[in-house]
């Protein structure tokens, strides 16, 4: 009879996501993933696959644990046009936090292998879709409340939003500077106008 499991799977696979997110894919090694996890090299491939597919699995769950939090904004009481300032407002602070310096997992990840990792790519895709669904469904809300007019483009606002907070959290870790990043936020409340 096969011993079951003695070890949570979902906090494993977390505390790998942050090795991944601290040192990124190239950098981390089976060793760092079986230091952070507990699992013997043979319980992490037996569990999760090789480094690879910890990976992709370390993807998978930082959007449903991350970015799918960002869609609960969408049924904030607030005026959506307020809700969306204040989405990105958040970004700024995040990435002027101690640890918000290593940016957004999924930007990260994207640019360190997804050109050369169509499994990566695509699962980097999916979660950048989902912001920019999160702000499709804000900016209707907007032009629905007069915050946004009517007229202009709800999915291109869309995907410029999306652009917007994840060019925060590039330009943030280059160049932490709220001033700096105040300014974005404020550009991009203007253009939505």
């Amino acid at each position: 009879m096969a011993r079951p499991l003695a070890f949570d799977r979902d906090a494993a696979l977390e505390k790998a996501m942050q090795m991944f997110w601290t040192k990124g894919y190239s950098a981390t090694s089976v060793a760092d993933l079986t230091a952070v996890t507990g699992l013997s090299k043979s319980s992490l491939y037996g569990t999760f696959g090789g480094k690879h597919a910890v990976f992709l699995q370390s993807i998978e769950y930082y959007i449903a644990n991350v970015t799918a939090q960002v869609r609960s904004v969408v049924d904030l009481p607030a005026p959506a046009h307020q809700v969306i300032r204040s989405v990105l407002g958040r970004a700024v602070d995040r990435i002027l936090e101690p640890d918000g310096r290593r940016g957004c997992f999924l930007n990260n990840s994207a640019v360190e292998v997804g050109p050369d990792d169509p499994a990566a790519a695509e699962r980097c895709r999916a979660g950048l879709a989902l912001m920019e669904d999160t702000f499709h469904r804000l900016v209707v809300r907007a032009q629905g409340e007069g915050g946004i007019s009517p007229d202009r483009d709800s999915r291109a606002l869309a995907r410029f939003l999306t652009g917007t907070v994840n060019g925060i959290m590039v330009i943030g870790k280059a160049n932490p500077d709220r001033r700096t990043l105040d300014d974005i936020v404020e550009a991009a409340m203007t253009a939505l106008r």
